[in-house]
C-alpha cells in the first residue's frame, strides 16, 4: 500500500477566549487512518502528557500562571507520523 502522507485534522471545543480557575481544554482529531495522540502545549511548552485515548483533554489550573493573554496549542499525531496543530489565545 502507499506511504500514509495524509495530516490529521485537529481543533479546540467549547473553548472561550476568557478563562478562570481549573478548566478543562478539549479538542476534536480526526485522521483517514487514526489518531495515535494529541499533544496540548501553553505557550509552546507541553501540558502534560499527550493524551491518546478521544475524547482528547487536558486539565489546565489557570491559577499556576499570572493574568495575561496565553497561547494553548494542541498538535495531532498518526503512526506514520504526521502532525497537525492548532492554536488558540486565551485571557487569565
Amino acid at each position: 500500500p502507499p506511504p500514509d502522507t495524509t495530516t490529521p485534522t485537529v481543533s479546540f471545543t467549547a473553548l472561550s477566549g476568557v478563562v478562570a480557575g481549573t478548566i478543562v481544554v478539549q479538542a476534536s482529531a480526526t485522521d483517514n487512518v487514526g489518531v495515535t495522540s494529541v499533544q496540548f502545549t501553553l505557550n509552546g511548552v507541553s501540558l502534560g502528557a499527550a493524551d491518546t485515548v478521544a475524547p482528547y483533554s487536558v486539565s489546565w489550573n489557570t491559577t499556576t500562571v499570572a493574568d495575561g493573554v496565553y497561547t494553548l496549542g494542541a498538535t495531532a499525531s498518526d503512526a506514520a507520523g504526521n502532525t497537525a496543530t492548532t492554536t488558540q489565545q486565551v485571557s487569565v
